[in-house]
């Protein structure tokens, strides 16, 4: 019988696109999406944040799929000027969960108890 190391795939599989589904069926309507982006700025340590509405619609003729054509504008762009570390890339991999309740800082972390929008 081999034995399995710690992380090795056992079986155990998650549905991806439910586990997303889930998530966004959950998450509160209305300004929560802005609340959570200002609080994952915070949490990086960003001492600016800015929003910017883009009324601009752009042309769907070089798209890779037709179906994108709706999401050519208008958009909301955010800015924070925190640096985006090797952890936060990590973080933001992990569906329905967070980094930010790991560690000696975990407990100045806003979003600690949340698990995102992600």
């Amino acid at each position: 019988m081999s034995q399995v190391s710690f992380g090795e795939d056992f079986g155990q599989k998650v549905d991806l696109t439910a586990s997303i589904r889930n998530i966004l069926r959950n998450y509160p309507e209305g300004t929560a999406i802005l609340k959570e982006l200002v609080q994952n700025a915070d949490d990086a340590g960003a001492k600016v944040v800015r929003f910017c509405l883009d009324h601009r619609t752009h042309p769907a003729s070089s798209i890779a799929n037709p179906s994108l054509a709706q999401f050519q504008g208008p958009s909301l762009l955010v800015y924070n000027d925190a640096v985006f570390t090797s952890e936060d890339f990590a973080s933001i991999q992990r569906i329905g969960d967070s980094l930010k309740n790991i560690g000696s800082e975990s407990k100045t972390k806003i979003g600690r108890f949340g698990i995102g929008f992600n």
